[in-house]
């Protein structure tokens, strides 16, 4: 510190910058920043084998075609994707059409029982029917011989 001809202290303002200076870190480094979270950095991916670079074309005409290539690789994957998703539906779909086939055929089925029982049904009922009947004829031919006995006369001449 020097001082002044009045005898105030006066303070060096250069030798104090550079002392703090050199007792902090730089505020800068040297080093590239990276400006985007490491979630969305990717790596750069490879050219598909179906595309490669010309030899006269410069930095910034390979890097536009790789990034156009990049999204149009992006686009096909999710086809891709979008037609795997379509194969297990069509896969899926395979397999009910089949339970629906082995349901249908189990349907006829029944019905084809339901209707062989209901024949069976409709003959015993019209068999019961038809010997009902044949017990009643039976019974009125009984009763009315019971009521009007026949002479003991023509009872000999029947055989």
């Amino acid at each position: 510190m020097a001082q002044s001809a009045s005898g105030d202290k006066v303070i060096n303002v250069e030798d104090s910058i550079v002392e703090v200076l050199a007792r902090t870190a730089p505020l800068r480094d040297n080093r590239p920043v990276d400006f985007a979270p490491r979630a969305l950095r990717t790596a750069s991916q490879p050219m598909p084998q179906y595309v490669e670079h010309h030899a006269n074309i410069d930095q910034i005409g390979k890097l536009s075609a790789e990034a156009v290539i990049t999204q149009y690789e992006g686009a096909v994957k999710a086809l891709e994707e979008m037609g795997a998703t379509l194969i297990d539906c069509v896969k899926r779909a395979e397999n009910m059409a089949a339970g629906c086939t082995d349901a249908i055929a189990y349907v006829q089925d029944t019905a084809q029982k339901y209707r062989e029982e209901a024949k069976l049904i409709f003959e015993r009922i019209e068999q019961a029917s038809v010997m009902t009947a044949e017990v009643k004829s039976v019974c009125d031919d009984v009763r009315k011989k019971i009521e009007h006995p026949a002479p003991l006369a023509d009872l000999r001449d029947s055989p």
